[in-house]
């Protein structure tokens, strides 16, 4: 893909927002955020803040990182936001895993940033790969259509009472093709080492399990995986709509969903649970709220983040 190519897939990417509007670019310093804020700049947007979150994972390098974004901003005459939180103390303090902690953290800084800067608008620069990689993870673990719709372009959410929405431009382009953009630009960028250790589940898949079938099936698959997860966002898209005026309740009543179609009871359970702030839910976490509709079914049961959900007098809730 060219330069000029991939500028018109940031454009679209973006919706038509105005180059003249403010947005908040999260740059880790990685090879993926760092060509996507030149891209950004590339297809004409000036009024861009560079925000980068440290983790404080991996002591020395992630200090390097925040430092080497900093300058990145300066030189390019860019506004910087910055902070770092203990994700490991977070993980631990709110029993998650650290994955969730971190991405916790992460938005919340970014929410705190837009709030500050008065723009609801913030880039991410999850590409292609990313897309395959989440598709086929989200399958594994069962989340449904939703999950297997991927990352949306465009989504909303709202984080301790700010709303923002997040803007993936990247997601119709390759890691390959930022990269030889990166190449050809000579542009410097930051290599995470933990991403070329096969420990995780994510890295597992990325390093062993992708590599495999891209050997047994070729590479085309790809394509094929992003090419349904925007047919099925679409599909996701109408489910919500149905289901939306019964999820968005802050309680549900038990009559009501016993008497759903199956189908429909889960994409209500699926977008009710993330409402109430349950990230991810899948179909573990759906079918175990679905228990609280049996009639000797349990009265409580446990959610990720130290929650749970409850039955109490033909209501369901969340604590």
């Amino acid at each position: 893909m060219s330069p000029r190519q991939m500028i018109q897939r940031i454009q679209e990417g973006l919706n038509g927002i105005s180059p003249r509007k403010k947005l908040i670019v999260a740059v880790s310093g990685g090879a993926d955020s760092v060509a996507m804020l030149h891209l950004l700049l590339d297809a004409g947007y000036r009024k861009l803040v560079v925000a980068h979150f440290n983790h404080r994972l991996r002591g020395k390098a992630s200090a390097g990182d925040a430092a080497f974004v900093e300058k990145l901003a300066s030189g390019l005459d860019l506004s910087f936001e910055g902070s770092s939180a203990d994700v490991n103390a977070k993980a631990k303090v709110g029993k998650l895993s650290i994955e969730t902690a971190a991405r916790d953290a992460r938005y919340e800084f970014l929410a705190s940033v837009a709030k500050r800067h008065r723009t609801r608008s913030i880039v991410l620069a999850h590409h292609a790969d990313d897309q395959v990689e989440t598709c086929l993870f989200n399958f594994l673990r069962g989340s449904g259509i939703s999950g297997l719709s991927g990352m949306k372009p465009h989504s909303w959410r709202t984080i301790e009472g700010v709303r923002i929405q997040l803007h993936r431009p990247l997601l119709g382009t390759t890691k390959r093709d930022l990269l030889h953009y990166l190449r050809e630009r000579k542009l410097p960028y930051r290599e995470d080492a933990t991403n070329a250790v096969a420990e995780g589940s994510r890295n597992k898949l990325r390093l062993k399990v992708i590599p495999l079938i891209e050997e047994c099936f070729g590479s085309s698959f790809r394509a094929s995986i992003v090419r349904n997860a925007r047919m099925l966002a679409d599909e996701e898209d109408f489910l919500a709509l149905i289901s939306l005026p019964i999820a968005a309740s802050e309680t549900l009543p038990v009559k009501l969903l016993r008497e759903l179609h199956p189908a429909l009871r889960r994409r209500v359970l699926h977008g009710w649970l993330r409402n109430q702030g349950v990230e991810e839910p899948g179909f573990a976490e759906v079918e175990r709220v679905a228990s609280l509709l049996e009639t000797n079914g349990p009265a409580k049961v446990n959610l990720p983040g130290n929650r749970h959900a409850r039955r109490r007098s033909g209501i369901l809730f969340i604590e």
